[in-house]
């Protein structure tokens, strides 16, 4: 009992010392510091010597290391945290994230949903193309290559610290098809975890939040987002039940006239956001994800459909004529006047990013109104409550959907 009410005093001494900032460089082995027994376990005794050691000026520790360490015992119940990742990969955690690279603009967006956007140390390209628009707090964000090819030796030299050892308290977040990749590329460096996270693909996104939440220790927030993605979800599903599913075409990217025309056939992500949305996909039989179709199959009586919705790859419809070109390109097309939608003025063009990952709760409201006019459904209300989430304000300049969705 004494043990433990000497262990209390100082470890609330560390803790209090952890609000002063200390130019201190802590150790670079791996491992839970102060796990001296190396068994991943740190009990109250390591902690307590590896704390009476560095007061007595006897241990190799530093005062980061120990602050680390009272927080581990503390927190993680004096264990490392350990996630299997979307690529079936074990990776194990041993110091409290303090850094962030991110890969993708879906990790950057999740990881801003949790309230960690200001550790990320690290970015591509792409993310810093959207910086102005999308990513404001990233854009002067070192870069550390393209979505094609990562800089491995910039990743590094940004996880090391100033005597150019690498600091364990970093993690990078790539795309799962590319993880593999990635730590190869960073296979000779210790203390760099990588982790294979797609936050974009609806069959995933809930578990990898979690993982991600738990990694840096947001458990709270990912929860929040996920309560308010199923409630807005909910709301959709019981207001579109029982009504009469209008046919949707769905147009993927750049037209090319009576050319091919990408769409979304059977279980793709689209094509379930749109059975969700309360439509009925006319390529939802097609056995491939990602066909390609032509003009004169989707105006044909079997097909015919009451709504066209089609992406455009932007991060925002700007108020310029673009997506209104875009929409007349579709209504203007050989024999449209025979179809429904372009009868209707049925013709929607919006933004990528809505229909997929973390945002696409604000895609499957805009959708399910636009399927459902009638309904008392509010799109631009979501969407400015996943702003919030995101730390963005709404503005009326940055359209989404287009026309506007009343």
């Amino acid at each position: 009992m004494r043990m433990k009410n000497i262990l209390s005093i100082v470890l609330v001494m560390v803790l209090l010392a952890s609000a002063v900032p200390l130019a201190v460089m802590p150790a670079a082995a791996a491992g839970i510091p102060g796990d001296t027994d190396g068994n991943d376990e740190l009990t109250e005794n390591e902690l307590a010597n590896t704390i009476l050691s560095y007061i007595l000026e006897e241990g190799h520790l530093e005062l980061e290391d120990l602050r680390d360490a009272a927080h581990i015992y503390a927190y993680w119940d004096g264990k490392p945290r350990t996630i299997v990742d979307t690529a079936d990969r074990t990776v194990t955690i041993y110091r409290p994230i303090k850094r962030i690279i991110t890969l993708t603009s879906d990790s950057a967006e999740g990881v801003r949903i949790l309230g960690e956007v200001d550790n990320i140390v690290g970015v591509t390209d792409t993310i810093k193309v959207d910086g102005k628009e999308y990513f404001p707090e990233l854009e002067d964000i070192p870069s550390v290559g393209t979505w094609k090819e990562f800089d491995y030796e910039k990743i590094v030299e940004i996880a090391e610290d100033e005597t150019d050892i690498i600091v364990p308290d970093i993690i990078v977040i790539s795309y799962v098809y590319k993880v593999l990749g990635v730590e190869e590329g960073l296979s000779s460096f210790e203390n760099i975890a990588v982790v294979g996270l797609d936050l974009y693909k609806s069959g995933t996104l809930e578990d990898e939040i979690i993982k991600l939440g738990y990694i840096i220790e947001r458990e709270g927030k990912a929860q929040d987002f996920i309560d308010w993605s199923h409630e807005k979800e909910d709301t959709v599903r019981s207001v579109v039940d029982e009504l009469e599913k209008p046919k949707v075409y769905i147009e993927k990217g750049i037209s090319t006239g009576t050319g091919e025309l990408g769409t979304y056939g059977k279980g793709s992500a689209l094509d379930e956001l749109c059975k969700i949305a309360g439509g009925d996909n006319i390529a939802k039989d097609i056995e491939e994800k990602y066909p390609k179709v032509d003009w004169e199959w989707v105006i044909s009586p079997d097909q015919n459909p009451d709504i066209i919705v089609k992406s455009e790859p932007k991060t925002f419809l700007e108020l310029t004529n673009e997506a209104e070109a875009m929409r007349e390109e579709v209504m203007n097309r050989p024999d449209a006047g025979n179809v429904s939608a372009i009868k209707n003025g049925s013709v929607y063009i919006h933004i990528h990013k809505i229909t997929y990952g973390l945002e696409s709760i604000v895609g499957l409201t805009y959708w399910a109104k636009i399927f459902h006019p009638d309904t008392s459904l509010d799109p631009e209300a979501v969407y400015r409550e996943y702003l919030v989430f995101q730390g963005l304000e709404y503005s009326e300049d940055k359209m989404v959907v287009y026309p506007e969705v009343i």
